[in-house]
């Protein structure tokens, strides 16, 4: 957008509503993913999670700490909260 004279803003007021663990955006503290993912699982059965790392021109070096702490602190508690839930 930026190349084409645009931007894309979104107020604080706006934006605290999106991520609430019953809406669209996976934003927050490790614990608060597991949470949205767990509440989300509930609903739909989904065995994919697909996120975008890199909305709003992140630095590499904080693209590359999301993944970091999506594939050690909130993956593995998913995967064994499902686990659980499922009685295996």
């Amino acid at each position: 957008m930026k190349e084409r004279g645009q931007r894309f803003w979104v107020s604080r007021s706006d934006l605290d509503p999106m991520t609430a663990p019953n809406n669209v955006l996976a934003v927050g503290s490790p614990q608060q993913l597991v949470v949205k993912i767990l509440h989300q699982y509930e609903l739909f059965g989904h065995s994919r999670f697909m996120g975008q790392f890199d909305l709003g021109g992140q630095s590499l070096s904080k693209v590359a700490t999301a993944i970091e702490l999506l594939a050690t602190e909130v993956a593995p508690v998913v995967r064994r909260e499902i686990r659980k839930s499922r009685g295996q």
